[in-house]
């Protein structure tokens, strides 16, 4: 056989296979780490430890974000609650008489603190008592007239009614769970709007101290934080932020300094739903100005016992006086109830409803004798 030279190839042969071989397996090899780093990114580079350092992520937004120095108990309190309280303006109708005619003047301001969103807002009675028009100023200056829903002048609470909805709401704590000694903080508008919102920090002096109104008495909340002209009807603070009293009213005498008074977050809850369900508080009512029996007083009046309640004065047309109660009569037992003290005998009359003729047993010149009234209503002044 003849073979032509043109029908052989340098290069080519064994050599030539093996080089196309290892250029398949350098293909190969090349494909799949392109693939490789295509599905898995390259680890990121190395970082500087000191020039890399990322600060936390912001709080989440409406959480107060304070520095260590301020981020307190009180300030925290502060910033809770000061949105809820207002300013509340008793206008009146003042004649003036070298116009010979009358015209709308502000007599009066106090503090109001908001108890609903839908614009429900608590008050003292004697910050709206006699208005002709009352006026909330919010926080932002804005002004929105009012409408008295309720008032209960025995316990100074008032609840008022503004056509404004999303408004930020105060949350009321447990005023029964107070300790004497215990961090209090007023909030209000004292000396007139100019200084609305004012924060003044003190403790609560004592959990009880009694205001007595005909045949009830009510406990009252005593603190040494500020509470001046212009606060009555603002807000007293635990430090969890919680209203825990309305402010009401203070000591102004010469030599007494730090005696303020606020209406209990308790009471104040029971009055307020009385005021808006009905517009006042209804209470039965025997119409007697008591004294509450202690042995001491026993012993020096020669009483027959050393509890219940001695009559001081009968009011005149009342029930008790229709019923025949006297000065000096000392009332132990109404109903089936005993009466042992003032709270007993106010949780014997809460028994019953005006109109009900209930049975009052009392000692009179040392006879027990069985009497009958019949519960009117207590009067609102």
């Amino acid at each position: 056989m003849t073979f032509h030279n043109d029908s052989f190839r340098p290069g080519w042969g064994c050599g030539g296979l093996f080089l196309v071989l290892v250029g398949a397996v350098l293909g190969t090899v090349l494909t799949l780490t392109a693939v490789f780093y295509a599905g898995f990114p390259a680890p990121p580079p190395a970082r500087d430890p000191v020039e890399d350092q990322v600060p936390d992520p912001p709080e989440p937004p409406g959480e107060l974000i304070l520095p260590e120095h301020q981020n307190t108990a009180v300030v925290r309190a502060a910033q809770a609650v000061t949105p809820t309280v207002v300013g509340v303006s008793n206008r009146q109708q003042v004649y003036q008489w070298y116009r010979g005619s009358s015209e709308l003047r502000e007599v009066g301001t106090g503090s109001g603190v908001i108890i609903q969103g839908g614009g429900l807002i608590v008050t003292n009675y004697h910050v709206i008592d006699g208005a002709s028009e009352v006026v909330v100023i919010f926080p932002d200056g804005t002004e929105e007239q009012a409408r008295i829903v309720g008032a209960d002048p025995a316990t100074d609470l008032a609840v008022l009614k503004v056509e404004r909805e999303g408004l930020t709401a105060a949350v009321f704590g447990d005023s029964d769970s107070l300790k004497v000694g215990e961090l209090a903080i007023a909030i209000g508008n004292p000396l007139g709007l100019a200084f609305q919102q004012s924060v003044t920090l003190g403790v609560i002096s004592a959990t009880e101290r009694f205001i007595e109104a005909s045949e009830y008495r009510f406990a009252f909340i005593q603190t040494d934080a500020a509470i001046n002209r212009g606060n009555s009807g603002g807000a007293l603070v635990n430090l969890k932020g919680e209203v825990v009293g309305i402010n009401a009213a203070k000591i102004s005498m010469v030599g007494f300094e730090g005696m303020g008074f606020a209406i209990p977050s308790n009471m104040a809850k029971g009055i307020i739903d009385e005021l808006i369900d009905h517009g006042r508080v209804i209470r039965p009512w025997m119409g007697v100005e008591i004294q509450e029996v202690t042995p001491q007083m026993a012993e020096e009046w020669g009483l027959p016992v050393a509890f219940g309640v001695l009559v001081a004065r009968v009011v005149p047309g009342s029930p008790a006086s229709r019923g025949g109660l006297r000065e000096g009569d000392v009332i132990i037992q109404v109903g089936n109830s005993p009466v042992e003290n003032f709270e007993s005998l106010r949780g014997a009359l809460f028994q019953h409803r005006p109109g009900d003729l209930v049975g009052v047993k009392v000692l009179r010149e040392g006879s027990e004798l069985d009497l009958s009234v019949t519960l009117g209503e207590m009067p609102q002044q």
